[in-house]
């Protein structure tokens, strides 16, 4: 109960910040950094790494996770899969998600915070074992990161996640590598 009220008041705070949206939105604005030209409204994906935890059971999980996250006019979504296990690539929880998101970027860094729908399904824990049959359910995903650019489309950061339903809570913390597709060529050279 507690955590799908976190999971609710994440959700509001993202969608009361989604209804700021700018009024002079340029799909092809773009800033120079060093004499390298980047788009200001860019896509970008995340590859993370981490341990979770999962209520239905007695112990800690590796987590896999891939998002790609894309804008429509000046609106950010997330669209991506994480995979949880005992161990790295011995899965057993598989989940999907689509978000709406808030992002804050300069120079050095990316900050995205979101939250959405999600999809779950894996193998379900008891008496010590895993059972073979396959569970599923819909819930509720909520993720923040922050990451640290050394240049401005690639970074390395952490994030904090949380997927809900009512069979089961995953939440977690990962490292995630940035990867960006602002770059549009070196600035032209006028003589």
């Amino acid at each position: 109960m507690k955590r799908g009220l976190i999971f609710l008041c994440l959700a509001f705070v993202c969608s009361s910040l989604a209804a700021q949206t700018d009024t002079t939105f340029n799909s092809k604005k773009e800033i120079v950094i060093k004499g390298k030209r980047f788009r200001v409204y860019n896509n970008w994906m995340n590859v993370g790494l981490g341990e979770g935890l999962n209520t239905r059971l007695p112990f800690t999980q590796t987590i896999l996770d891939v998002d790609l996250h894309f804008h429509i006019r000046d609106s950010y979504f997330q669209l991506g899969t994480f995979l949880s296990g005992d161990r790295f690539l011995s899965f057993n929880n598989y989940n999907a998600h689509f978000c709406y998101g808030k992002r804050w970027e300069t120079e050095t860094r990316n900050i995205f915070v979101s939250a959405g729908p999600s999809y779950s399904w894996g193998f379900p824990y008891s008496n010590g074992v895993y059972n073979s049959y396959i569970y599923t359910a819909f819930g509720g995903y909520a993720e923040a990161q922050y990451i640290f650019k050394p240049a401005y489309d690639l970074g390395l950061g952490l994030s904090v996640f949380g997927d809900f339903n009512y069979l089961q809570a995953v939440y977690g913390i990962r490292v995630e590598l940035f990867f960006s597709g602002a770059y549009r060529g070196e600035k032209n050279k006028r003589y």
